[in-house]
């Protein structure tokens, strides 16, 4: 186990960090999917960038996740190729 896990698991035993970490834990699956999807890809920001039509700054703000329209989640999805793009709750 990795010093990362273990602080993990360390800090999931705290019952306020556990509860915020759950409230939070969405977010950042729909982050981590984005910017998988871009390195899967193999496409830089600014290619991503060219292909939606904006700057690579806001690529980089989508994926820090400030931006969730459902609009650019579809316009991300086609520039990194992805054919369909599925949410699920």
């Amino acid at each position: 186990m990795t010093t990362l896990q273990k602080l993990k698991e360390k800090l999931l035993q705290d019952e306020e960090f556990a509860k915020e970490y759950e409230h939070s834990k969405p977010l950042y699956d729909v982050k981590r999917a984005i910017i998988e999807s871009r390195i899967k890809s193999k496409l830089t920001q600014k290619q991503i960038a060219d292909s939606m039509q904006v700057s690579q700054s806001v690529v980089a703000r989508f994926e820090r996740g400030s931006d969730f329209k459902f609009s650019t989640l579809q316009n991300y999805a086609k520039a990194v190729g992805l054919k369909k793009l599925v949410i699920e709750f």
